[in-house]
């Protein structure tokens, strides 16, 4: 799968407010990336440290056909929710053949699923979220 191979890593964009220890944390990290987003392609995104409780992903593209599937992560196994419009979009059907939820197939813009044990959140987005 297109994006799977790719191995980038992504920096958040520096705080100028020094208090001493720590930078001032004043300013909201964003994390600015280029990808390759063939539809349906698939990258992971991987924290150095703790991922943060709320991430904020948008695709901008000059393409209409932009997508892809991001796989995050997590250290633990504790409850994560991907929202549209400030509504959550509820996994996918759970698929008894692969004992998991059903993989992300694109079909519409934040459509997700949980793979536990694992710990690995996926989920797919388009130009249009």
């Amino acid at each position: 799968m297109k994006g799977t191979k790719v191995n980038n890593k992504i920096n958040s964009m520096m705080d100028h407010m020094w208090d001493g220890f720590y930078a001032g944390q004043i300013h909201l990290s964003r994390f600015p990336g280029i990808v390759n987003a063939v539809p349906k392609s698939m990258y992971n995104v991987t924290m150095t440290g703790t991922p943060p409780l709320n991430l904020r992903f948008k695709l901008s593209s000059q393409s209409k056909v932009a997508s892809m599937i991001i796989r995050i992560p997590y250290p633990g196994a504790e409850s994560r929710s991907v929202l549209k419009n400030n509504k959550i979009i509820e996994y996918n059907q759970w698929d008894e053949k692969l004992h998991m939820y059903g993989e992300v197939k694109g079909d519409f813009c934040g459509e997700n699923r949980y793979i536990g044990v694992r710990n690995i959140l996926e989920f797919y987005i388009d130009t249009t979220c």
